[in-house]
């Protein structure tokens, strides 16, 4: 079964907006199948909160799908839920990021398309405010370089995800929500799309 290799901290100004560092080699946390969620064929997804109470983030990432061979297959926009919450309590408590990073339906899914190895645009707007703008090339770690220390360290299968991270911006999302992102390709064509609501 499939799981996604979720990359953090791989922009420099959103490892600055959170207070993190930049680390020397590229880390994942591991998101299960159950917090993925696919869109249509147009890209309506939602995006579950699981409890509106607690501070639950918007993450604009590029997501790449693993071929039959471990290579990237195809790619898509996606939208990396972070509760903060459950997130910051782990980081006192010295506790695992699951909660806050791994949650049911924490990785919403765009549409697909082929996998183009060019540099991209990715980003995302919350009812109709643009919030994340970035090109895929300010990433620290780029794709060979995450796929070099995953095939280093883990076994891939076919299926995978790998989520490389997100750019900076990300902000609080509330019951309602409307949540838009896409991707553009270095001709600046958009070629994954992602339209969700938030929900409960």
């Amino acid at each position: 079964m499939a799981i996604g290799w979720a990359c953090f901290r791989n922009y420099v100004e959103h490892a600055e907006e959170i207070g993190g560092d930049i680390t020397d080699y590229p880390r994942f946390f591991i998101m299960p199948n159950s917090s993925h969620i696919c869109s249509d064929d147009d890209g309506n997804n939602v995006i579950r909160l699981m409890d509106e109470n607690e501070h639950i983030d918007h993450e604009v990432e590029l997501v790449i799908k693993l071929g039959d061979d471990l290579l990237p297959k195809s790619m898509c926009v996606g939208c990396d839920s972070t509760n903060r919450t459950r997130q910051g309590l782990a980081k006192e408590k010295g506790w695992p990021w699951t909660e806050g990073k791994s949650f049911r339906g924490s990785a919403v899914l765009g549409t697909w398309t082929d996998w183009d190895s060019n540099m991209l645009e990715i980003s995302l707007s919350v009812n109709g405010e643009v919030r994340q703008l970035a090109k895929t090339n300010l990433m620290v770690h780029d794709v060979d370089s995450l796929l070099t220390h995953l095939n280093e360290w883990y076994d891939l299968s076919p299926g995978d995800y790998i989520w490389t991270g997100t750019p900076k911006g990300v902000g609080r999302m509330f019951v309602g929500d409307e949540v838009h992102a896409w991707m553009k390709n270095s001709e600046g064509t958009i070629v994954s799309r992602l339209n969700a609501t938030c929900i409960n």
